[in-house]
């Protein structure tokens, strides 16, 4: 598990526990205090976890900046179930996986080009 999967693991476990949604500055800057145990999170960490976030279809936007998890918002009849939508994955879904898996390589790429300076 990369850094960037254990700090969307740990958006999604903030929004499970405040059962509500909340401003991505404040969900994220709560997750990364939260996994580094600092007060002060760079802009280039939020950015990311910010992308993480738009990226992963567990959250959806709730507008003015607002984030919440997609189980809270009701399904639209006649749409597939989790089960269903893992077992064949649309178009869109794989271009999202790709995009994802991308971001995280290059974002692990420059923390470690970081880590060696």
């Amino acid at each position: 598990m990369t850094n960037q999967n254990s700090e969307i693991e740990m958006v999604h476990a903030i929004l499970q526990q405040h059962k509500q949604p909340m401003y991505f500055k404040e969900l994220i800057v709560k997750a990364l205090e939260s996994k580094t145990g600092s007060t002060r999170a760079s802009a280039y960490a939020i950015a990311g976890v910010h992308t993480q976030i738009n990226m992963d279809s567990r959250f959806v936007h709730m507008g003015k900046g607002m984030w919440g998890l997609a189980e809270w918002t009701p399904r639209a009849a006649g749409k597939a179930t989790a089960g269903e939508e893992a077992a064949v994955p649309s178009a869109s879904q794989r271009r999202r996986n790709r995009l994802l898996e991308e971001f995280q390589q290059d974002s692990l790429e420059q923390t470690e080009e970081i880590d060696t300076e």
